[in-house]
């Protein structure tokens, strides 16, 4: 009896101790949990959906248990300056392709200066030397298998996590026509309306800036394509590429392309001037060149210059101009998709005499300045644009061949930009717009579907190249740490983001190369899963000295 009298008072005696030590760890050491915050834009440039995206993503991360996700938004203009300074630790955004080539989907993220450009600050000279490789191969099994160790660090070192690949889409009614989803550009210049010059439409979408120099952003270079033009574009329905500023598109065969691949050479055309009167010629095209390389601006695309399209850092050796309209631009190693990289905005000559090389253009009306098929006539910030249709437009018969006589087809063209896409929805319900372009609610637009023929509206849905991702500054805290940023990997849950946000009209993907092109590797499905792997989340949230409060860890050692 007194031995079991002893056994128990040692019993109480060790469960004080335990309870005490417990409570000393608790009062002295809380558990370390961790809050981040994740940010989202605020105004509609995705659409209304944005919110409930991050709420999703939000609660995938909560599940850990370790981690506690604050949600914060801001306007599209505010937010690009801000990811693009390095501003923000965690954020949304999207990508649609400047050049339709897989290096679109890894150069510009994975680049130094394409790093630096779009927010992650990723850095590594292993991945700099394989972009470089890929570019300049043209063995078909050389670029396969250096895209395979590109997208395989891009798993380990997680600057950014794939959530997925959207489905494009268009309103219009039955009389408006040539609406083409194309997979770099939307050309407003080719849309038609019958028994009308005029076409009014509406999005959710912003814009940051008119200035080939600054824009990266989908919206904003959609105003651009109209309104400047570039030495090469693309054919209306695919990504074809075709003579613009330039007579013929280069090719080794017609001597454009030297035969290392280091020179490519363009022929312009003769007569071209810009809307304020001054001439286009060779001179300008190199001096538009090299202004957008000089200025360099935060959060621009200048880097696809002279890094991705590996112009020299010396101006007087990459451009040469032999006369008015030949222009030759000298490589320091051969890239492939060179031509396309001069297909796109950042490459649109400006006019010498209205733009300046130490300065951003102002977006004000007349003074944005192009050779394009419309001009810009009216701009009110959130608001409204109006484009009309430049009178000296050089190349009216631009798509002839492709059944259009003349472009811009129509005079003028009205955009609305709208605050919510339900009120966008509304319009063009009522016909009180002609064209609904980015981005309608998806159980909106599988009502217009439905509702088509009596509304006698149009509704085409289809592929598209864009992706949606998260950005993570690698070189914020504590993002710094790469196990946080794999955690993050196993906890994302991409299937609730499909259903739950957007009905199934969007596909997961698991690399920032998607499915539709060359050389995907689904590693982060490989590597972290296709649903949440919560416990390996939670042991490198442990590794990296993050815990789980358990606020009934006393009550049940007292029980």
């Amino acid at each position: 009896m007194q031995k079991k009298v002893l056994y128990a008072i040692v019993a109480v005696i060790v469960a004080i101790v335990i309870v005490a030590a417990a409570a000393a760890v608790l009062l002295t050491a809380p558990p370390k949990t961790l809050a981040i915050d994740l940010w989202y834009n605020s105004d509609g440039h995705y659409g209304d959906t944005e919110p409930a995206v991050a709420q999703v993503i939000k609660s995938s991360l909560e599940a850990t248990g370790k981690l506690t996700v604050n949600l914060k938004s801001e306007p599209w203009a505010t937010y690009t300056d801000d990811f693009g300074n390095g501003r923000l630790p965690l954020f949304l955004l999207g990508w649609y392709p400047d050049y339709f080539d897989s290096d679109d989907y890894v150069s510009p993220f994975l680049s130094t200066s394409g790093g630096q450009s779009l927010g992650s600050n990723y850095s590594s000279a292993q991945m700099d030397s394989w972009l470089s490789q890929e570019a300049s191969a043209s063995s078909d099994s050389a670029r396969s298998s250096l895209f395979s160790s590109i997208q395989d660090q891009l798993a380990t070192d997680v600057p950014y996590i794939p959530l997925w690949q959207g489905r494009a889409h268009v309103v219009y009614k039955d009389t408006v026509s040539n609406v083409y989803l194309h997979p770099v550009s939307f050309k407003w210049f080719v849309v038609n309306k019958s028994g009308s010059t005029d076409l009014t439409a509406g999005t959710t979408d912003r814009v940051v800036s008119f200035d080939p120099a600054k824009e990266y952003d989908y919206f904003s270079g959609e105003i651009v394509n109209q309104v400047f033009d570039t030495l090469l574009v693309y054919d209306t329905q695919n990504a074809t590429l075709m003579p613009g500023l330039a007579t013929e598109v280069p090719t080794v065969a017609n001597g454009g392309i030297s035969a290392d691949g280091l020179n490519y050479t363009y022929h312009l055309r003769q007569g071209v001037t810009f809307t304020d009167g001054s001439a286009f010629n060779a001179t300008v095209m190199k001096w538009s060149i090299e202004r957008a390389i000089k200025l360099d601006l935060s959060g621009s695309p200048a880097f696809l210059l002279y890094d991705v399209g590996n112009l020299s850092k010396s101006p007087d050796a990459r451009i040469t101009t032999p006369d008015d309209y030949n222009i030759t631009f000298h490589l320091q190693h051969p890239v492939g998709f060179f031509n396309s990289l001069m297909a796109f905005t950042i490459s649109a000559p400006v006019s010498m005499m209205s733009y300046s090389n130490t300065a951003q253009q102002s977006d004000a009306v007349g003074k944005v300045v192009g050779t394009g098929p419309y001009e810009l006539t009216s701009y009110t910030p959130n608001q409204q644009i109006i484009l009309t249709a430049n009178p000296n437009y050089y190349n009216p018969g631009l798509y002839a061949a492709k059944g259009i006589p003349k472009i811009p087809v129509l005079n003028k063209v009205t955009i609305t930009l709208y605050s919510s896409a339900t009120t966008l929805k509304n319009d063009i319900t009522t016909g009180a717009i002609d064209v609904a372009y980015r981005t309608l609610n998806p159980n909106d637009l599988t009502s217009l579907q439905s509702q088509a023929s009596t509304l006698h509206l149009k509704v085409d849905i289809g592929s598209s190249p864009q992706i949606r991702y998260l950005v993570i500054n690698v070189k914020t805290s504590p993002f710094d740490d790469v196990r946080v940023r794999q955690a993050i990997a196993y906890a994302i849950n991409r299937t609730a983001i499909a259903s739950t946000v957007f009905s199934g009209l969007v596909t997961p993907i698991y690399s920032m190369v998607p499915p539709s092109m060359p050389y995907s590797k689904p590693v982060f499905q490989t590597t972290y899963g296709s649903s949440p792997n919560l416990t390996q989340a939670n042991n490198l949230l442990g590794q990296a000295g993050y815990t789980v409060f358990q606020a009934n860890a006393i009550a049940r050692i007292r029980s």
